[in-house]
């Protein structure tokens, strides 16, 4: 008679069917300590199972359903027993992304349908204008920093170079900047430098860096309603780099310059595009 109790030691095979898992699904399971087996056999290197373990297996099949990363559902089963309210507010926070995500999909597609029809008129919801930037001194740090890490740690960043130039005697002159050197997202990380201009004289400290940002000129474009958050914003980023393109304008990325974004009060975000000349002299 088969036993039945949830003591009862399962192979890795009987568990996987019970489970719905297969059997490399479990050795990484195992290997990421998200479902350690109850019993390896030492001489034979089994792995044994409970059936207390499928209710744990199931949440995890049905969070990998969801495509949730390996890391957020160590998250989430950490907390399952004791704290169900983080466990379900983990749950959703991926929901929402993978939302965002998918309405990144269309987006995109849309954009894509565009460039399939050039002939056709296309409704444009921003325009873009031309800027001059003088030189500036800034305090900045750069790291490689993925989605969502990144949006975790801009604040804490920013708040570590305003103590440092207050500690000594230097005034913010400026919005903060963020220059991106790479695409930061969920699989890519930059890098990406936090900067924020300054008057004074201040010492660089560990990983907070002083350099000049030169004088240089931009396309840029500046956010506004649903266009503040992301995915629309990547429309606009889509938006200025055909922009230069079409215009034949060389982009500029002499003395560590690159595209960035400069961050207002009222949130939103101005896209900077750095060239050597405008449209009107431009060679």
């Amino acid at each position: 008679m088969t036993d039945r109790t949830e003591d009862a030691r399962l192979t890795i095979g009987q568990f996987g069917r019970l489970a719905q898992l297969s059997r490399k699904a479990l050795r990484l399971y195992d290997d990421k300590g998200l479902l350690t087996p109850t019993r390896i056999d030492p001489e034979t290197g089994y792995r044994y199972y409970t059936r207390a373990q499928v209710a744990v297996a199931r949440h995890i099949r049905l969070l990998r359903l969801m495509e949730m990363p390996l890391e957020t559902i160590a998250a989430v089963l950490a907390v399952w027993d004791d704290d169900p309210a983080t466990a379900q507010r983990l749950i959703q926070g991926h929901v929402t992304a993978v939302a965002k995500r998918v309405t990144a999909v269309h987006l995109a597609a849309r954009l894509l349908q565009e460039e399939l029809e050039p002939d056709k008129e296309h409704k444009m919801s921003f325009s873009f204008t031309e800027a001059e930037h003088p030189a500036q001194m800034v305090v900045s740090i750069r790291r490689h920093i993925k989605v969502p890490a990144f949006h975790e740690w801009n604040e804490p960043a920013l708040h570590q170079m305003w103590d440092h130039l207050k500690a000594h005697g230097a005034t913010p002159s400026g919005p903060p900047i963020c220059l991106f050197y790479g695409p930061v997202n969920e699989s890519d990380d930059g890098p990406v430098e936090i900067a924020v201009p300054f008057t004074g004289l201040v010492p660089p400290a560990g990983e907070i860096k002083v350099r000049e940002l030169p004088a240089h000129k931009t396309i840029q474009v500046r956010t506004f309603g649903e266009y503040n958050d992301f995915p629309k914003i990547l429309e606009m980023w889509n938006g200025v780099g055909r922009y230069v393109n079409e215009q034949n304008l060389e982009p500029n990325w002499d003395h560590d310059l690159t595209t960035y974004e400069i961050w207002h009060e009222d949130d939103t975000f101005t896209i900077c595009w750095p060239v050597r000349a405008f449209v009107a002299t431009a060679v």
